[in-house]
């Protein structure tokens, strides 16, 4: 019999979705206990899989984690040098029951009959047939008892005395350099992935595109003085029929500065309202307004939201964003408005914007992952949650086109 080691068991779990899940804690348990998980041994059956740790006692991170991520039970078994035995029953992440046998240890608080209880209601066992392992002297064995691994699940039993456990399979990778090996098996019915919606997922919702052409620089911009006629002025775009090519051109036109402005808006649909004496769902629809604005060889990007009301900045200096205080962020004037200085572009740094805006624009109508604080943090400001109706009103009209 080994000195230590900890059985895994995952009742009607299959091992595609388990050795992801368990892979993935390798690192931590190795920094954190010095464990290489790499020596996990794996069996799958009809009623479930099972794992085998030889080595040491495995961390209860490897069952309570796989348990909270594939919403199940699991079960890790324990035998520790010197004859300490014992268990830890997890179910969603939490740990349900926790038992230990040792020689000449207290006797555990916490009655036998209510360890099988909690045990039976995760396995197909007998509350009576469990009980004489977990208490009297069969509970002080110096072995593992495989009596009570054969009451609680004999279908793991099974399989450790069959000697069936292998390394887990190694997850292929995929060889980018072949496409013919790659190529979906369309006989045994694999679809290929489905492709992620472009920006171009926005022309559905696309209501309204303004742009406002470049002017004359200094001090060519002096003569508007005398020939006023010639200041450009705002004018809509017949956006009808627009394709990828004609988006990508028009966001092309003010990375390239040949506009100063440019202006989308889309209207999406809100929440629904049941109306009985139509029988149908009537959606109240909302504006998005999309800002994209030059000035003096800078730039910002503004989005602004009717539904809530809210308006989000694209943040242009994330570092500064997440480590300064917000009492020491330092103010800057764009556009004859006061704003926060990493919240503007420089002419020289428009990466961050040529990558989040496109983004954006593909998943409008799923924005609240794109502009989520907690999952992309520092890189979407959010103000006016506590705006009023009348205040958003005067930031429309400070930052909008007339």
């Amino acid at each position: 019999m080994r000195d230590s080691f900890t059985i895994l068991i995952y009742p009607h779990q299959r091992l595609r979705h388990l050795q992801p899940t368990v892979d993935g804690l390798s690192d931590a348990v190795m920094r954190l206990y010095g464990l290489d998980m790499s020596a996990l041994r794996w069996t799958e059956c009809r009623e479930g899989s099972l794992a085998l740790f030889e080595g040491g006692v495995c961390p209860e991170m490897a069952a309570r984690i796989p348990s909270a991520k594939l919403d199940c039970a699991a079960l890790l078994l324990y035998l520790r040098e010197g004859g300490s035995w014992g268990y830890q029953l997890c179910f969603r992440g939490s740990v349900e029951d926790s038992f230990e046998a040792a020689p000449g240890a207290a006797p555990d608080p916490v009655p036998p009959e209510q360890h099988a209880a909690r045990l039976v209601r995760r396995f197909k066992a007998g509350r009576e047939q469990l009980l004489p392992w977990l208490t009297g002297e069969e509970a002080a064995q110096t072995e593992l008892p495989d009596g009570f691994l054969g009451e609680l699940a004999p279908w793991a039993r099974e399989a450790l005395s069959a000697g069936k456990l292998t390394p887990a399979p190694a997850v292929p990778v995929p060889d980018v350099s072949s496409p013919e090996e790659n190529a979906p098996d369309l006989e045994r019915g694999q679809r290929p992935p489905e492709q992620e919606p472009g920006p171009e997922a926005c022309l559905s919702f696309l209501c309204e595109a303004r742009v406002l052409r470049r002017s004359w620089p200094f001090p060519l911009s002096l003569l508007y003085s005398f020939f006023p006629q010639k200041r450009p002025a705002p004018e809509a775009v017949p956006f009808q029929g627009w394709t990828a090519r004609e988006l990508e051109k028009a966001l092309n036109g003010f990375y390239t500065r040949k506009l100063e402005r440019l202006e989308l808006k889309f209207t999406l649909n809100g929440a629904g309202t049941y109306v009985r004496r139509l029988k149908k769902t009537v959606y109240h629809p909302f504006r998005l307004t999309l800002e994209l604005i030059w000035d003096r060889g800078r730039c910002v990007c503004l989005l602004l939201d009717d539904q809530q009301p809210t308006v989000y900045r694209l943040v242009a200096d994330r570092k500064t964003y997440m480590n300064v205080d917000i009492k020491d962020l330092k103010k800057t004037v764009f556009c004859g408005q006061t704003v926060d200085e990493y919240t503007v572009f420089s002419k020289r740094d428009l990466q961050p914007l040529r990558r989040e805006l496109p983004l954006l624009l593909s998943r409008l109508d799923r924005r609240d992952g794109v502009l989520s604080a907690t999952a992309r943090m520092g890189v979407w400001s959010c103000a006016g949650l506590n705006f009023s109706r009348e205040q958003y009103q005067q930031f429309l009209d400070a930052w909008t086109l007339p």
